[in-house]
């Protein structure tokens, strides 16, 4: 079967996809036994895009593969020529040519001098339409100066007759196919009607035109509103109606090249595949040509970002992009309001209507439902139902238009830099029991920095994340042994989001994504058994940070304990993993390292937690206080960082831009340090002469926020 882009019409009865070939054949049969034509025309109808040129193709090949010898069948290519002398003199040329290739020189000069005549007479489509029912010649020659030029001549009309008999003569027969008269000016069109009418009307000749009757009638009863389709009836003997092809045709052909050049969806997603489809892809696609417009475009698009995004949303949006173009501007320009989800409740009464408002602006009202479906299979958010922030991981994985990551994908036909390739994603996933690849691979990550100045390490957390489910089971503890050995190593202070939304870091990522691993795959001895193998070589910092968790989850809240499926582990772990968390602070400690890191003071109070609240980091912290470095350490530590938004007042308006403000973290800070001897070796320090400036700059810092309440 041949691959037919920019709408090509077919050319061979093993490409008919719509089952005109036997109605192509019956036409063909018919042009086989009309025996003594007299400038016979027969029509065929069709409207734009409907397959009538493929129709053509197969009658053609029909009388080739069936040949008559006595049957000439030639194409005038109308819509090669502009204007309508240009017409008409293409058309006598191609008259000539076909009738001289047959009959040789007992034509030729007829036909050239009754060219060269028309030619001759001044303008050459008479204006009068209404003459093409009474002397057809009249209608085509002009009458101005008509006489002066043809007294010395012989006059068309009997050049005419002169042609006619040798064609009456003749057992030949003539077909004339004349294609793609809809492509023409109103004028032109009608030029070619009235051509036809007249000196075409010839014996043994036959014509195929082939146009659409609404939009031929409707150019007749503009230019000429006294004659409407009586015109084309004048002219043509015999119509047909090119067949419609079934819906169930059209489908097919559509789904064949989603398949073809898409690919098969994920099994998971065959059914949104197959819903999105037939709510919004088929109702578009009407006619041939709409198939093949859909083909093209997805094969021009489809490998830019190829496996990048959801193929349902693909083709979706692809439908809209080509006969929805104003929704889809609008679509691309309003990411917010579409992507993310709705909260419990869903939408509000007075928003239920009113959320369509500004998509619908520009479709037609009898789309007005189609579109709304649309948008809603697209964008659950624009459904009237509620979903929670836990559907965002499950449509990050199949990387849906609704989430903010993959939006833009779509109308860029580019990945962001926030967006991992899939065939990375599945590159670890494929190697996740190889834990020397998966610590190289996030080395890289954190070698390799975004435009943003973070790191992709975020990026490759977050992608694993959506696509923890794909990790297989047998892998998951290397991988995460993997992970664990190198956190502290791949956790960079750039990669900390900051501002009045910031919340995750490297840390919180690593738990999302451990427990995305092991959600109701693993029962909690199975979990227990894996952390306690991955915790042998984890990293001090993320092996207190993991603990830390690990025994929060036997802590009561909310009048309760976590469920045992939400736990890390078994509670008899605990004293073994707490001794292992121990062990890294204290290798921290004999390093030197503890306290240069943005989460020193977390590790103090874990500290504090693991020994049973002991007075060991409070021992700790004051054989730091004598050394002028250390207490500027320590002083870096104890100021954090908060941002706020002003709310305004007094019917002001709030500020758009949230603030940073220091402050000073001394809650419950005598837990793990003498706050008064702090306090003393904090002025100590602010006139010390061994200090640099940024040492300096951090202890005046907080002397001044922890004086700051007492001037206040």
């Amino acid at each position: 079967m041949a691959d037919y882009l920019n709408d090509s019409p077919i050319e061979d009865f093993g490409d008919d996809r719509y089952g005109v070939g036997p109605f192509a054949k019956s036409l063909a049969k018919c042009f086989r036994e009309i025996q003594k034509p007299v400038g016979t025309t027969i029509a065929l109808h069709g409207p734009w895009g409907s397959g009538k040129s493929s129709v053509v193709n197969l009658i053609k090949r029909e009388l080739a593969a069936n040949k008559d010898e006595k049957l000439v069948v030639t194409d005038f290519k109308c819509w090669w020529f502009r204007g309508e002398e240009a017409l008409a003199l293409a058309f006598m040329q191609e008259l000539n040519a076909t009738l001289k290739g047959a009959l040789g020189d007992a034509v030729e000069s007829i036909v050239s001098d009754m060219t060269r005549t028309l030619l001759q007479a001044g303008p050459i489509i008479g204006p009068a339409v209404a003459a093409a029912s009474g002397n057809p010649l009249l209608a085509l020659i002009g009458l101005s100066g008509f006489a002066a030029k043809f007294f010395k001549r012989q006059t068309v009309e009997k050049l005419f007759t002169q042609l006619s008999a040798v064609l009456a003569a003749q057992d030949s027969r003539f077909l004339i196919i004349i294609d793609d008269i809809d492509r023409l000016e109103p004028q032109e069109a009608l030029a070619i009607f009235r051509m036809v009418k007249s000196v075409g009307r010839l014996p043994n000749v036959m014509y195929l035109l082939v146009f659409d009757r609404q939009l031929a009638e409707d150019a007749v009863t503009e230019l000429y509103p006294s004659e409407g389709p009586h015109f084309l009836e004048k002219i043509i003997q015999a119509g047909f109606e090119l067949p419609q092809p079934l819906q169930t045709d059209l489908n097919n052909a559509v789904l064949s090249a989603m398949q073809e050049i898409c690919g098969l969806p994920p099994e998971d997603q065959l059914k949104r595949t197959m819903n999105m489809f037939y709510d919004v892809v088929a109702p578009y696609i009407t006619t041939p040509r709409h198939v093949a417009r859909f083909r093209s475009a997805i094969t021009v698009t489809w490998p830019a970002i190829r496996n990048e995004i959801n193929i349902a949303d693909f083709v979706a949006l692809e439908t809209i992009r080509l006969y929805e173009p104003g929704l889809f501007r609008r679509l691309r320009g309003n990411q917010s309001e579409l992507c993310g989800v709705n909260d419990s409740s869903g939408w509000r009464n007075d928003d239920k209507a009113k959320r369509f408002d500004v998509f619908l602006a520009g479709v037609p009202e009898d789309r007005y439902d189609l579109v709304r479906t649309a948008l809603q299979r697209l964008f659950p958010r624009m459904e009237e139902m509620g979903y929670g922030s836990e559907w965002l991981s499950t449509w990050d994985a199949e990387r849906r238009v609704c989430v903010d990551k993959h939006f833009n994908t779509y109308f860029r036909l580019t990945l962001g830099d926030d967006v991992l390739p899939i065939i990375k994603i599945d590159e670890i996933v494929e190697n996740a029991g190889d834990i020397a690849f998966v610590q190289a691979a996030f080395r890289q990550a954190a070698a390799t920095e975004r435009p943003n100045g973070q790191s992709l390490v975020p990026v490759y957390l977050d992608e694993l994340n959506a696509h923890a489910s794909r990790v297989p089971k047998e892998k998951v503890e290397p991988f995460i042994a993997a992970l664990f050995e190198i956190h502290d190593e791949i956790d960079l202070q750039r990669d900390g989001e900051r501002g009045y939304m910031a919340m995750a870091n490297t840390s919180l990522r690593y738990h999302w994504l451990i427990r995305r691993l092991t959600k109701d795959r693993f029962t909690i001895a199975e979990r227990t058994a894996l952390y306690l193998a991955a915790t042998e070589k984890a990293s001090p910092r993320w092996l207190i940070d993991f603990v830390s968790s690990a025994r929060d989850d036997y802590r009561e809240k909310n009048g309760g304990i976590e469920r045992e499926d939400a736990r890390l582990v078994e509670q008899s772990a605990l004293a073994e993993l707490t001794e292992r968390a121990l062990t890294g602070v204290r290798a921290l400690v004999a390093s030197g390292t503890l306290l240069d890191n943005s989460d020193a003071l977390y590790v103090l109070f874990r500290w504090y937690d693991f020994t049973d609240k002991s007075d060991e980091p409070r021992r700790w912290t004051a054989s730091l206080l004598p050394d002028d470095a250390s207490v500027a350490k320590l002083a870096v530590a104890f100021t954090g960082e908060s941002w706020s938004l002003g709310m305004g007042g007094f019917g002001g308006l709030g500020d758009r831009v949230s603030m940073s403000q220091k402050r000073a973290k001394m809650d419950s800070a005598d837990l793990i340090i003498d706050v008064d001897a702090f306090k003393a070796a904090l002025r100590r320090a602010a006139d010390s002469s061994t200090l640099d400036a940024d040492q300096l700059a951090a202890v005046r810092t907080l002397i001044e926020l922890m004086d700051k309440p007492a001037r206040d």
